[in-house]
């Protein structure tokens, strides 16, 4: 009897289940489902702190100042610019890039201007001016020594420029007209001056200069100034003189890599050793030294010959740095 029972009331329950289980709404049909559920709503847009940029200088105010630079270049309704913020060996740096490329270059005397406004001071610390190429000379018309006076013109009048000395070694380069066949014309001259700290020329601090070969403008204009002067503690007289800073840095070459062939002195000169490599840490005192350019057969081969560079303590006469590869190729 119980059995019966039993049986019928596991019979009904199973009915039951199976009529629940097809009536469902929420049951996919095996065959043409049903529309898609409509997207969650869209939250209201909000600014997180995180993507802040903390400038004392702000977006209008960059764009301003690179229009006052270079008012017929960079117009205040042309001009796009960006927020740039990098993090590297010199430390951080944030800038605002003012970019105007709306001219032709096409049309003759037509520029566009790339301006980086420090987004902290207000101060421009690098800018690039591109003209059009086709129609230029094939040669320079200026001469080095006219393009340096004109790069020495540009600083006149301009506060780090009682703080600099030019440096000896100025580059040419061509530019390339796309227009005319990727032809060769004349390009710019490049001119480096270095920061002086108590008197003394630094090896990464300075300015860059690029000037244009044939009307002698400004093309690119880039500043570096990290060094704490605080951190140049040597004394800036020299116990050793380059003889002795060279005897030393070739008793180093012979030790560490053997006989060189070929081993070549270029320069010796006196410097701060301020670049990256030797100043990460900033509670370390920057190293007077003797900065050494030398190449030597292996790297005159080179598909792109090189010159090397040691760096001799002008007060020890410890070679601290060395940058020559025995394995390039």
């Amino acid at each position: 009897m119980y059995k019966k029972l039993f049986s019928s009331f596991l019979i009904i329950l199973a009915v039951f289940i199976i009529f629940i289980w097809f009536s469902s709404p929420w049951q996919a049909d095996p065959v043409q489902q049903g529309p898609s559920p409509s997207p969650s709503p869209t939250p209201p847009e909000t600014t997180s702190p995180a993507t802040t940029i903390a400038t004392e200088i702000t977006e209008e105010e960059a764009k301003a100042i690179a229009v006052d630079a270079f008012p017929e270049i960079v117009g205040p309704d042309t001009a796009k610019v960006r927020f740039e913020q990098m993090n590297d060996a010199l430390g951080e740096r944030r800038s605002w890039e003012v970019d105007d490329y709306s001219a032709d270059l096409n049309v003759e005397g037509a520029r566009h201007a790339q301006v980086w406004v420090d987004a902290a001071t207000g101060e421009i610390m690098e800018f690039a001016i591109h003209t059009g190429k086709k129609g230029r000379p094939d040669e320079p018309v200026l001469s080095e020594e006219e393009a340096c006076a004109c790069a020495d013109e540009f600083f006149q009048g301009r506060e780090e420029g009682a703080v600099l000395e030019r440096r000896p070694d100025v580059s040419y380069m061509t530019y390339t007209s796309r227009l005319e066949g990727s032809k060769e014309v004349a390009g710019f001259y490049g001119v480096r001056y270095a920061r002086l700290v108590r008197g003394v020329p630094c090896s990464g601090d300075g300015c860059d200069l690029e000037v244009d070969a044939v009307n002698g403008e400004t093309r690119r204009f880039c500043k570096t100034w990290a060094l704490d002067e605080d951190r140049c503690r040597a004394d800036t007289t020299p116990s050793i003189q380059a003889e002795e800073a060279e005897e030393h840095f070739r008793a180093y070459l012979t030790e560490t890599y053997g006989d060189l062939p070929g081993l070549t002195i270029h320069a010796t000169l006196l410097k701060w050793a301020d670049r990256p490599l030797w100043t990460k840490d900033p509670s370390t005192p920057v190293p007077l030294g003797w900065e050494v350019t030398f190449d030597n057969d292996h790297y005159r081969s080179l598909t792109w010959p090189r010159n090397a560079t040691a760096w001799v303590d002008a007060h020890t006469g410890e070679v601290f740095a060395c940058d020559y590869r025995p394995d390039l190729t």
